[in-house]
């Protein structure tokens, strides 16, 4: 048998068959089939039962009971499933997988150290166990063993991760989180590395960690060009220090020196002082001027052609959109204007007067008008151009209407003194104003309280403030009582003759009065007023005769502006106060009391008009609040279209 490989192989067939028939002959064959295993094995160091299977050409369970289960006591060699393997090929990959431990430095997939030591999972993790044991695994494993994702971590990475740490916190003071998330480095392990009192220091931003001495040169360095011009680019200011930042990291350094700095803001990556927003708004004094001065001619346009009165109204109706169109006690709601300025203006015909001082108070300087005056003063940076917008937006517009009221002061005083016919129209408007308050409070009668009450209480505070102005320009000889601010005011009545400064004086005393006795109070006072020591206006209260032709004279002009009106809130007070009038119930009133008035309404118009009044109150109400919602407008707009053709028809 000097091949026993080729020896054997003709003879498995035979010895095969005759195996359970003749020990002798069984006992021979083992004996070479052990022999040749052993060559088998000191050529490859393992072999398995499949390919010793078709090697022999034996069945699996006869190459079991023939080899495997009789292997002799001496065996040099370990069974491990299906496979063979010699002790000396197990002992060298084992040295195999030791030498690839110590010479991994970074973390590695145990499923990539198993493939290249070419051991089973198994007999891996028995010869990983041995050198575990003996002290020769230079690190640990991340993970479980039977996770996918398991994998080994060199203690060698660990001190190269710190010592990286470390010399980069040193050299630069800042660490990138990105960077500490590739080394796989948690809060907890950074603060093993940098120790307790740097960690403390250390301040996190939204991409880096830095400490807090460079954090304070960012902001230092900041502050030193904001203090050069008032304005600074955080990210060009910290360009020279070379930091790897991102936006969101400018950001918050931004937003650090503007509390740290007193009257500072930060927005779009700048930093600025509040008096770059100051000259900004100085640098477009001249268009504001020129601005007020078209808005003066404009207004008095409209008073010549009789529309300031409407104009006044519309303007009152937008600053008064959020009125309690829903509060049927009549409550907390804004003074309002959807109509009731302009009703009772329009009942005396006396509105004119203080229909640019109403124009006045809702002009406004437009957002896109805005920015193209700041850029072209070029004022203020270009990437900050919409901040300045916003930030100076209301002070601009209530420039603007300073400067207007200011220019209408001027030329009303100028009218005044140049002619005595401002006088007898001041005059015109008292008795206008006169006979209108009585026409409205004698109406206010006929609804029961507190809905009475509280129109007289508005009659008072509206009409009557009118008239209490009118009064005081035509004592003081200028018709600009209504420009004046209380302070002014005060001050305009105090150098007037003690005969004129008493009534005058109380009369403005009776509208800050809500008691009960105020109506009879403010009569009073303005009998005195027009007294002939007074103002010799003779003003005397309207009879039943005269509150007709005033209530006949509001219904025309109701009529007119509630067929012109467009807007739904204004439209629907402007129908309630016209039904009103209309059964012989003139009214002052704002949107507040919109829903207590349509009740008061049902017994004088039809069914349908009464079921439109209470659809578009809540609709208006719905707008209001909703005002976003699409569907709820053209609902109302439907609505109000049919309420003004059922009016009017």
């Amino acid at each position: 048998m000097k091949n026993p490989r080729n020896e054997l192989c003709p003879f498995c067939k035979f010895v095969t068959r005759l195996a359970r028939l003749s020990p002798f002959l069984s006992s021979e064959y083992v004996h070479l089939l052990r022999k040749e295993l052993q060559t088998l094995l000191n050529e490859e160091g393992n072999q398995t039962t499949a390919a010793l299977c078709k090697h022999w050409d034996l069945s699996p369970e006869l190459l079991q009971s023939l080899l495997i289960e009789n292997l002799p006591e001496d065996f040099q060699g370990v069974v491990d499933g299906d496979t063979i393997y010699t002790t000396s090929f197990l002992d060298s990959r084992q040295l195999v997988l030791r030498a690839i431990l110590c010479a991994i430095t970074k973390v590695t997939p145990i499923s990539t150290i198993q493939k290249r030591v070419g051991l089973t999972t198994k007999r891996f993790w028995i010869a990983f166990d041995n050198l575990q044991a003996l002290g020769e695994v230079p690190g640990y494993l991340v993970g479980s063993r039977t996770s996918p994702s398991c994998a080994y971590r060199p203690k060698l990475y660990d001190s190269l991760v710190k010592a990286c740490v470390m010399n980069q916190f040193r050299q630069n003071e800042f660490l990138q989180i990105s960077t500490l998330k590739t080394l796989g480095v948690d809060a907890k392990a950074l603060e093993e590395i940098l120790g307790s009192v740097n960690y403390k220091n250390l301040k996190s931003l939204s991409s880096i960690h830095v400490s807090k001495s460079l954090l304070e040169q960012c902001v230092q360095t900041v502050q030193e060009e904001l203090q050069k011009s008032g304005i600074s680019e955080v990210r060009a200011a910290l360009h020279p220090l070379g930091l790897p930042l991102e936006a969101s990291d400018e950001d918050l350094i931004g937003e650090k020196v503007a509390e740290v700095e007193k009257d500072v803001s930060f927005a779009e990556g700048f930093v600025f002082r509040a008096s770059i927003l100051a000259e900004a708004l100085k640098s477009i004094d001249e268009q504001l001027v020129k601005r007020a001065h078209a808005e003066v001619d404009r207004l008095e346009k409209e008073k010549k052609q009789g529309g300031g009165g409407k104009a006044s109204a519309k303007a009152q109706q937008q600053q008064d959109d959020n009125d309690d169109w829903g509060d049927k006690k009549g409550g907390k709601g804004k003074k309002g204007g959807k109509g009731g300025g302009k009703s009772g203006g329009k009942s005396t015909g006396g509105t004119t007067s203080s229909s640019t001082a109403s124009g006045s108070a809702t002009i406004q300087v437009a957002e896109e008008e805005l920015e193209n005056w700041l850029r072209e003063s070029k004022s203020v940076p270009e990437e900050i151009l919409t901040v300045a917008v916003e930030r100076i937006g209301q002070e601009a517009t209530t420039t603007l209407r300073k400067k207007i009221q200011e220019i209408q002061a001027l030329q009303l005083v100028a009218n005044a003194a140049s002619s005595k016919k401002s006088l007898v129209a001041i005059g015109a408007q008292c008795r206008q104003l006169y006979d209108s308050f009585n026409t409205f409070e004698a109406a206010t009668t006929s609804f029961a309280d507190p809905l009475g009450s509280d129109l007289r209480q508005y009659l008072l505070k509206t009409i009557g403030s009118e008239l209490a102005c009118a009064l005081l320009s035509y004592a003081n000889g200028a018709d600009n009582a209504h420009l004046l601010k209380e302070k002014q005011r005060d001050e305009t009545v105090e150098a007037l003759p003690d005969a004129l400064r008493v009534p005058i004086r109380a009369l403005f005393a009776t509208l800050k009065s809500s008691e009960d006795g105020a109506l009879d109070a403010f009569h009073d006072a303005v009998y005195d007023c027009s007294v002939p020591s007074a103002t010799s206006l003779a003003l005397r209260k309207t009879d039943k005769k005269g509150r007709a032709e005033v209530g006949a004279k509001l219904c025309t002009e109701l009529r007119e502006q509630l067929t012109a009106q467009s807007d739904p809130a204004t439209t629907l007070l402007l129908a309630v106060l016209y039904l009103l009038a209309h059964a012989g119930r003139p009214t002052t009133a704002s949107g507040k009391f919109v829903a207590q008035l349509v009740a008061q309404i049902k017994d004088s118009c039809s069914e349908t008009v009464f079921e439109l009044l209470q659809a578009c109150q809540k609709g208006v109400v719905t707008c209001i609040k909703n005002k976003d919602d699409e569907v709820a407008k053209e609902m109302l707009a439907e609505n109000i279209g049919q309420l003004k053709e059922a009016v009017l028809q």
